[in-house]
C-alpha cells in the first residue's frame, strides 16, 4: 500500500517493528531515480551503522527482507551481495547473512608477540591448547629449523582468542632434543614467549613469515566454530634465538574477515 505522498510502505507493525523481529526499514520510493536494489542497500546499512544489528548478529532471512521491504528475493540479494563486497556483511552458505565482525591489526614485526599485540588494541588475550604430542619433522618444516628430516618435534596446537571470541588456530613446533618440556611449560604458563623464557630464552626474533590465503580445513572450522566456507589467512613464521639459531616454526591461520596483517619494514 502507499501513503499520501506516494511512498510505498513496508513490513509495520506495533512499537515500529517488522513481525519478522527486523527493524522497520525506511520507505521505498519507486521511480526515485535509485534503483531499488541500492535502496534497500543503503537501509540495511544504515540499520547496522546505528547498531540495529550488532557484529557478529545474523541478519533476517532474504524471504523476511523481502517482504519487509515488499519486493522480490533476487532483489534483496542484488542489495545484500553489495554490503558483502563492501566487506560490511558476510554471507555463509548453507548457514545465512551476518553482520560482520568487527576486525584487528595484527603485527607482524621483528618481535611479533601474540598477547602483546592484543592488549595493544585494549583486546584480551587467550591461548588455549589444544593437544601436544610428539611428530617426526616433515622435510619443510626440518629444513626450516636446521635438522634432519624425521628429527622429533613437539606439535603444540592452540585455539588463539581474542575477548574470548576466536581469531585463529596455530601449530607451534619445537626440537624435541633441545625443548624436552615444552608442553609442560607452556600448559603452565599458558604463553609460548613465557614458556620460551622458562627454557633459558629470553629473547627471540621472527626471522622469516610467508603468507598465504586458503579456506579454512575441517578440523579449524570446528575448533574456531566457523563454517568451511570461511576464507583464512596462513603465516608460517621462523623465530631464532639471539644467536640466529631457530627456536621455533609456527603455521598460523587466522580468521581473514577478523583480521589485518600487517608487515612492519625496519631498516
Amino acid at each position: 500500500m502507499t501513503d499520501p505522498t506516494g511512498k510505498a510502505e513496508y513490513g509495520k507493525a506495533e512499537h515500529g517493528k517488522a513481525e519478522s523481529g527486523m527493524t522497520e526499514p525506511g520507505p521505498i520510493e519507486r521511480g526515485s531515480g535509485m534503483a531499488v536494489w541500492r535502496q534497500i542497500a543503503a537501509a540495511m546499512e544504515q540499520a547496522i551503522r546505528r547498531g540495529d544489528y550488532q557484529p557478529g548478529v545474523q541478519l533476517p532471512t532474504e524471504k523476511q527482507l523481502a517482504q519487509s521491504f515488499g519486493v522480490n528475493r533476487h532483489t534483496v540479494r542484488q542489495a545484500m551481495n553489495r554490503l558483502a563486497e563492501t566487506g560490511l556483511v558476510s554471507i555463509e552458505q548453507g548457514r545465512g547473512m551476518f553482520v560482520a565482525e568487527d576486525s584487528f591489526e595484527y603485527m607482524l614485526g621483528p618481535r611479533t608477540r601474540f598477547t602483546e599485540n592484543l592488549q595493544t588494541m585494549q583486546k584480551k588475550p587467550t591461548r588455549e591448547m589444544i593437544f601436544a604430542e610428539q611428530v617426526a619433522a616433515p622435510a619443510d618444516i626440518a629444513r626450516a629449523l636446521g635438522i634432519p628430516t624425521g628429527a622429533p618435534l613437539w606439535q603444540i596446537e592452540t585455539l588463539n582468542k581474542a575477548d574470548g571470541k576466536p581469531v585463529g588456530v596455530s601449530s607451534h613446533y619445537f626440537p624435541v632434543g633441545r625443548f624436552p618440556d615444552m608442553p609442560e611449560h607452556f600448559a603452565r604458563e599458558g604463553s609460548i614467549t613465557a614458556a620460551l623464557k622458562a627454557v633459558g630464552i629470553n629473547d627471540y626474533r621472527r626471522r622469516s613469515t610467508r603468507v598465504s590465503a586458503k579456506l579454512i580445513s575441517a578440523g579449524d572450522a570446528r575448533l574456531a566454530d566457523l563454517p568451511r566456507t570461511r576464507p583464512i589467512l596462513v603465516t608460517e613464521t621462523v623465530n631464532v634465538d639471539p644467536q640466529g639459531k631457530p627456536v621455533e616454526f609456527v603455521r598460523a591461520r587466522f580468521v581473514a574477515d577478523h583480521v589485518t596483517l600487517t608487515i612492519e619494514h625496519y631498516e
